[in-house]
């Protein structure tokens, strides 16, 4: 089955928005999760802190991700536009 490239680029347009979408929403998740936890590191109380830490690693996990995709589609086409001829 081949898809029209036309159809191709619209999808993975949106893709592009939920990606981009995913990026913004875990970051808000990382900063506040690390605010957190120094608030519960200040005071003494651990558990909260070593759960909030996990939050963070888990949020920057998908920070790392969906910047990883955004680099990559920025180059990609950045490098798909050099190559056309004008």
């Amino acid at each position: 089955m081949e898809i029209d490239p036309r159809k191709w680029e619209k999808i993975l347009f949106y893709v592009d928005l939920v990606v981009i979408g995913i990026f913004i929403i875990s970051l808000i998740f990382l900063v506040e999760d690390a605010y957190r936890a120094g608030h519960y590191s200040s005071l003494e109380n651990l558990n909260k802190h070593g759960l909030y830490l996990w939050h963070m690693t888990r949020d920057t996990a998908f920070v790392t991700s969906s910047l990883a995709w955004i680099f990559y589609r920025f180059f990609r086409n950045q490098f798909l536009l050099s190559r056309r001829f004008w």
